[in-house]
Formats: structure tokens, sequence, C-alpha cells
């Protein structure tokens, strides 16, 4: 503890003789004793502001899809007896994709017809029978008016009148289910022949012939036979981050860069976006699905392939812009007052607590303003990968030091600066280039006044010949 105390005491001691040694001067030029180094200036690299359009856009993952893709799949369970395609085969509407076996379905509709036939003989013979049992059912009436018969040979008949209509009804019903039978055993006949719905391409085949095709249920989709696909419409759905999706709308402009060729983008357009998020399986991000219509028919994109996108959600035109290099974060207790007072101003309608203003990044950008850096607060706009909108803090005239980072790590408010060698040389020729331009331009100026002098000072000469 002891030594601790008497290290402190030895490091003031040392402190203020420096002090006072700095403040002592020799001889009459009044030179200090002792000479305190100065800090040194910082080296920096500048760029001038530029007058330009600049485009805001946001990127996103995708997949490469058909507008219109069918998947072909049995109706039926069959064996494939017939298949006259290959993947990659293009196809109209009508054309044969594949044929199924149909002995059991033509066997079936057989067993049907011939039941069909049958309940129609028997309803002829019900008919039949109902026509006798009114006949006796009249007949018996007929006595019962001359008490010829009695009240229980009457009923009797009445009953089987009765039981011959419920016979005939019963056999119509059963005609009716024969006949929807049958109908449906021929809907299934017709299924063993399958053909394109659609013009396009065989994308995708599955099946061979010879195997057996099942249909689809609740807990089984069933053999997707093939798919097609049109190719002449092609469509990318993307996946937004949700940080961006609410810049992203129908209608905006896209470009698509392919992974085969990413440095040839092709023109797409967005065309809805989800309104729903979708969250990643192990993952906390979630994403919104977008889908964007190519606008072009370039035979590269094939469905299935990856792809990047480039959507346009912002554009300026004449906006003044910097390198995004020139853009600096600092903490409020960095900057000097000034910048912290107009910084909250800007925030007024922002109720925050001073816990988390204190801890608030500001965002500033240094100039070079005679060798030495001047922060400016700055009102930023839109951005793209390489240079920022400025929208409040910065002038055509301005040199925005942009770099090295280092520098930019160290640079103060008043700090002095130096220009890299590079940078001195480029600001050293196009001075000399503009100088050299505006001799040019005084040279010019000059000439024509004198030509004009000369044309004033030169007599007026008549036309036509002298006498």
């Amino acid at each position: 503890m002891m030594r601790a105390i008497l290290s402190i005491l030895v490091l003031v001691a040392i402190g203020a003789a420096v002090f006072l040694l700095g403040g002592i001067h020799l001889g009459e030029e009044k030179e200090a004793l002792l000479h305190v180094a100065e800090e040194l200036p910082l080296t920096v690299k500048v760029a001038r502001p530029q007058q330009e359009s600049i485009i805001r856009i946001v990127q996103a993952p995708g997949d490469v899809e058909a507008v219109l893709e069918v998947d072909i799949s049995s109706e039926i369970v069959a064996k494939i007896e017939e298949m006259p395609i290959e993947e990659g085969d293009t196809v109209k509407i009508g054309d044969l994709l594949c044929r199924l076996d149909d002995d059991n379905l033509k066997a079936a509709v057989q067993t049907g017809e011939a039941r069909v036939a049958r309940l129609d003989a028997a309803i002829d013979q019900v008919d039949a029978d109902l026509e006798k049992a009114q006949r006796d059912c009249d007949r018996q009436a007929r006595l019962s008016e001359a008490n010829a018969t009695t009240d229980k040979e009457r009923f009797e008949y009445l009953t089987v009148l009765k039981k011959t209509k419920a016979l005939r009804e019963m056999r119509k019903q059963e005609m009716a289910e024969a006949q929807a039978n049958l109908t449906r055993v021929k809907e299934d006949l017709k299924r063993t022949i399958i053909e394109s719905p659609i013009d396009g391409v065989i994308s995708r085949l599955n099946a061979k012939q010879g195997e057996v095709v099942i249909t689809g249920t609740m807990n089984n989709p069933g053999t997707v036979i093939m798919s097609i696909s049109d190719l002449s419409r092609m469509q990318v759905r993307a996946r937004i981050d949700e940080v961006d999706v609410p810049r992203v709308s129908s209608g905006q402009d896209a470009r698509i860069y392919l992974q085969s060729d990413q440095q040839a983008p092709v023109p797409a357009r967005v065309i809805r976006v989800a309104s729903k998020g979708t969250k990643v399986l192990g993952r906390d991000v979630v994403y919104f699905e977008a889908l964007l219509e190519v606008l072009s028919t370039d035979p590269r994109i094939k469905p299935g392939m990856t792809a990047n996108v480039e959507i346009e959600v912002a554009k300026r035109d004449n906006a003044i812009t910097v390198p995004v290099e020139a853009i600096v974060h600092r903490m409020r207790k960095d900057l000097d007052d000034e910048i912290v007072k107009k910084f909250d101003a800007r925030q007024a309608n922002l109720d925050l607590s001073e816990r988390a203003r204190a801890a608030q990044y500001i965002k500033v950008v240094y100039v070079m303003k005679d060798d030495v850096a001047e922060v400016r607060l700055i009102e930023s706009g839109i951005a793209d990968t390489h240079r920022l909108e400025m929208c409040d803090g910065i002038g055509m005239d301005d040199l925005v030091i942009i770099g090295p980072y280092r520098s930019l790590d160290q640079l103060k408010n008043g700090r002095k600066v130096v220009l890299d060698e590079d940078d001195k040389k480029e600001m050293e020729e196009k001075s000399a280039e503009e100088e050299s331009k505006a001799k040019l331009a005084d040279e010019g100026s000059e000439a024509d006044k004198s030509a004009k002098s000369d044309d004033k000072g030169k007599p007026a000469v008549a036309s036509g010949t002298s006498p």
C-alpha cells in the first residue's frame, strides 16, 4: 500500500516538473526550456460530394419457378402400360403422356352394363305384375259394390298392389345405383389415358413404364408421375427480411442475378408481397415471401435455379451524395454541445429516457477545412451499396474525409489533418487543369473582343462595280 502511494506521488511530481519547465523561457527569443511534442496531423483521404441519381435497393435470395406448373398424378390405382414421352420433351394440350392398365376397368364396365340390363328386365317384370295387381284391385272393387266379395279378399288384393308398387320403386333405385356405378367405372376407364392439360415442357419425370401408381389420400400424397412447366412465363419467389419488407410493394422494378451468371442481370417486377411472415425452422429469423415476375424470355432461366434479387425501393434524382465510408458514428459524450443540441432538436418528438439518450450514437461527417477536421451533423436520405444521400449538413464545395479507417477512428473536431499523397497529387492536377481551362477561356474571350474591335475600325465597302 505504501509503495503504491509513493509511486503516485512520484508521477505527480514528474508531471508538475514538466509543466514548470515548459513555462520557463530562456534568452531573448523566450524559448521554452522544455519542448513538449505537438500532436501530429492525421493523414486522410478526401472526396468531393457528387450530384447524381441514387437508388436504394433491397436484396434477397430466391428461387426461380414457372408461373404455370402442373403436377400430373393418377386418379386411379393402376400400372403404367405406355409412356411415350421423356423428361425435357415439349408437349401440347391433348398430347398423350401415359396410358394405364385398363383390363380390370373394362371388365367392370361389362359387369355394370350387364347389371343395368338385368335390372331393366326386372323393372319390366315388376311393371307387368303391377298392371295385374291393379286389375285385380279394380275387379275386387266392382265385386264389392255388388256384394260378391268379402272385405278380407279386397284388402288382400290391395296389399299385393302396394307391395308391387314398393318393389317397382326399389327396382328403380337399384337401377339408378347401377347406372351411377357404371358411369363411375366408365370415367375411371377414361382416366387410364392421361393427356397434357397445358402447353409446356416435361420438367420432371418421376415414374416409368411398368410402375404402379397410386392415388393420394389425406395422409399419403400419392404418386406424382411428372411435372409440366410453361417456360414462356417465369417468376422468382424471394424471401424478404422483416427489416426490409415495409419498403417493398407491388409494381417496383427489380433485377435478378442468376448463380450461373452474376454479371448479366435479368429485369423483373414485384407482383405481390405476403401479408404474413414465415419463421425459419430452428432460427429466430422471420422473412416475407415476395413474388417477382421475370420480364425476359432468356433461355438461361430454368425452373429450380437459385437467384439473388435487387428491388428498387426508392430513387432520388440530382441528389448530393458522399461515399458511405465517410459516415462516422460518435457517442454523445464525444461530440461538442452544439452538435448534441442540434441532434436533440431533431428528436424533439421522440419520448426517450435519459439513459436511452446517453447511449445514443450520432451520425456525423468530418470535412477538411484549412488543414483542420470539422465535424458536421448530417441528415441522410436513401443509400445504395456505395453512396449515401445528404439532405443537410454537406455542400458541394466541402472536402469530405472518407478514410483511412484508422484516421477516421481518431478524428475529433479541430484535429489537424494532412492530405494523402495520392489525393494531394490528384487535387493539384485537377487545379492545374481548371486553371488551364480558365486561361484558354480568357484567351478566347480576348480574341473575340479584338476581332469585334477590328471589324468596327474597318470602312464599309459598297457592293457593285466602279464607274
